[in-house]
């Protein structure tokens, strides 16, 4: 009988889901009720995450274990219907990228016009191509780990924004 050893792709998208669970779980801190219970969910769904690449062998073309992949579908969606949280709705590629080396997206700007933070938008999304950059060549997967810190602050803050916008 073989025993399953995850890929070293594999390893950095486990470790990246379990930055970003630290992140959701240090947010519910100072979040309200509605948006910390949402944390706790996304958050123990990219504990699933991690733990489906170091234990399961990928099931799809992509690299990915099914039990990973739904999981992180149920943690974007989460994020999608709770947008306080701070995590895009696509958030998942920053996981997935461990293993595809695909190109980051930026989620589409804010619909700021009239409120004079439009500008504040652009500086934010400007500074989350930078990083895109940056984490698409890390050198190592401890630069990939801090670089995520900074982006996923840049995607709090663009989330107060929008709040922000919407009063």
């Amino acid at each position: 009988m073989t025993t399953f050893e995850p890929t070293e792709q594999a390893r950095a998208a486990a470790v990246r889901a379990a930055v970003l669970a630290g992140i959701a779980r240090r947010r519910t801190l100072f979040a309200s009720a509605w948006n910390g219970r949402a944390l706790l969910v996304i958050a123990d769904l990219l504990d699933t995450v991690a733990l489906s690449f170091y234990e399961e062998e990928p099931t799809r073309p992509d690299g990915i274990p099914d039990s990973a992949w739904l999981a992180l579908a149920d943690a974007e969606t989460a994020a999608t219907d709770t947008p306080g949280t701070g995590f895009p709705a696509d958030f998942g590629q920053y996981v997935t990228h461990a293993m595809d080396r695909a190109a980051l997206a930026i989620p589409a700007r804010f619909d700021l016009t009239g409120c004079g933070l439009a500008e504040d938008d652009a500086q934010l999304v400007a500074a989350l191509d930078i990083l895109h950059g940056h984490l698409a060549s890390a050198a190592t997967e401890a630069v990939a780990q801090a670089l995520l810190e900074a982006v996923f602050a840049l995607h709090d803050k663009r989330a107060d924004l929008a709040q922000l916008a919407r009063g």
